[in-house]
């Protein structure tokens, strides 16, 4: 085939997707980090599992350049980390909504006010993130669920315009706000105190 997809081939009207959940690998090195801290058993262990033995999504990486996704990538650097990178090398600007974003269940559980900050920010998830054509969406999302991956749509890629920000992102409470690729704070920022 000698087809590969790369971070450069997103286009306005894609949508932005990711392959399974996020935040599960950075939940499982605060967990390993936490001293002895309690653990919910079987949800703490999955949790550390995804961090010490991520699965590289080798099968849906080929589904994708079957299906004709656009861009694609390894989400290492958390979703806010990568994403920027992705529509960077495009030529591309995006907007995602939060509350749409895949978390584990058990990430929540265990990390209730940080939860989004992991799925975000944490990184080395080993999931991928990827832009495709509304269109060639149900037959990948069909496709994956056959070999046992789920995908989710998180947003979608925008045309770029004078002084609109690489990313914006919808907000747990809807507000939109720009994301600054460089800034691993705390999502929303120093104007943000919503997190308590």
């Amino acid at each position: 085939d000698g087809q590969a997809l790369t971070r450069a081939g997103a286009q306005a009207g894609d949508l932005i997707a990711v392959s399974g959940t996020l935040g599960a690998s950075a939940a499982g090195l605060r967990l390993l980090t936490a001293n002895g801290a309690a653990h919910g058993a079987a949800t703490a262990d999955f949790l550390i599992a995804a961090h010490l033995r991520p699965q590289p999504r080798l099968a849906l990486g080929r589904l994708l350049v079957v299906h004709g996704a656009t861009a694609a990538m390894d989400l290492s650097d958390g979703l806010f980390g990568d994403l920027p990178k992705l529509l960077g090398a495009s030529g591309a600007t995006g907007r995602i909504d939060a509350r749409t974003i895949p978390v584990a269940s058990s990430v929540r559980a265990h990390f209730p006010l940080d939860w989004l900050e992991l799925a975000t920010r944490g990184g080395e998830d080993y999931e991928l993130l990827f832009t495709i054509p509304g269109p060639r969406w149900f037959a990948l999302s069909r496709a994956a669920s056959e070999i046992g991956a789920t995908l989710t749509t998180i947003g979608a890629v925008t045309t770029p315009a004078p002084s609109t920000p690489l990313l914006t992102v919808v907000g747990l409470d809807g507000r939109t706000a720009p994301i600054d690729a460089q800034a691993f704070d705390h999502f929303g920022g120093e104007d943000s105190s919503s997190s308590a």
